[in-house]
């Protein structure tokens, strides 16, 4: 017998790179390919990454100090052509989120999408994963100087529900969560590290959370 706790009507924010999906299996390549056209020296994998999460117009300010040319647009034009074919032919999540969201969905929640990225890359990510039919709401991020907290204030404006967690890998998330009245929680598998450490609780694998969460909700 399912003896699952049923938790209808309290809303889940997800992050989207770092914390549901892997975005090294298809932005390290896409940025490899840019770096290698631009003529200008790769940096590191690590380097790329811990730009993942940050608003797309500062990781383009931040290419420019890296050495690139000051054209921005046609920069991130070929960034989004590239990046784009790579999610389709190389995108994957995070282990066992497929299969915990559905579960998280069947014990009640309502799930959300939080994210930097724009409409395109978002629908592209989940949809191409499988996993877009799961959401009930994306908040994404159309007009560049947005800050996450002001996204996830959209969105709980537009969602309302008795309690709001908000799950990320960056202190982007955990500030916007903090902003918002939500309980925060820490992906420490994604791309942040030490800055999940102002989390109310913290997970090491995807597949945890729905425990944390049943506890989170037993203390109230």
């Amino acid at each position: 017998m399912d003896e699952r706790t049923t938790h209808t009507g309290q809303l889940l924010v997800f992050d989207l790179d770092g914390t549901l999906y892997c975005t090294a299996s298809s932005f390290v390549p896409t940025m490899r390919a840019v770096y290698d056209e631009y003529g200008v020296p790769y940096p590191s994998d690590r380097a790329i990454l811990g730009q993942v999460g940050e608003p797309f117009s500062t990781f383009l300010d931040w290419l420019i100090t890296q050495g690139f040319p000051d054209r921005y647009e046609e920069i991130a034009k070929r960034i989004g052509e590239l990046e784009l074919d790579s999610i389709a032919e190389r995108g994957r999540l995070f282990p066992d989120v497929d299969e915990t969201l559905r579960r998280l969905r069947d014990d009640g929640y309502v799930i959300a999408l939080c994210t930097n990225g724009d409409r395109t890359y978002a629908e592209l990510v989940l949809s191409s994963c499988g996993i877009l039919e799961l959401f009930d709401a994306l908040q994404t991020n159309e007009v560049d100087g947005s800050t996450k907290a002001e996204l996830l204030r959209e969105l709980l404006a537009e969602h309302p529900n008795e309690r709001a967690f908000m799950i990320g890998d960056r202190y982007h998330d955990m500030e916007a969560g903090r902003a918002n009245g939500c309980t925060v929680i820490g992906a420490t598998y994604g791309y942040g590290g030490a800055e999940m450490s102002v989390a109310d609780r913290v997970i090491d694998s995807f597949s945890a959370l729905p425990a944390v969460l049943d506890d989170l909700v037993v203390l109230g």
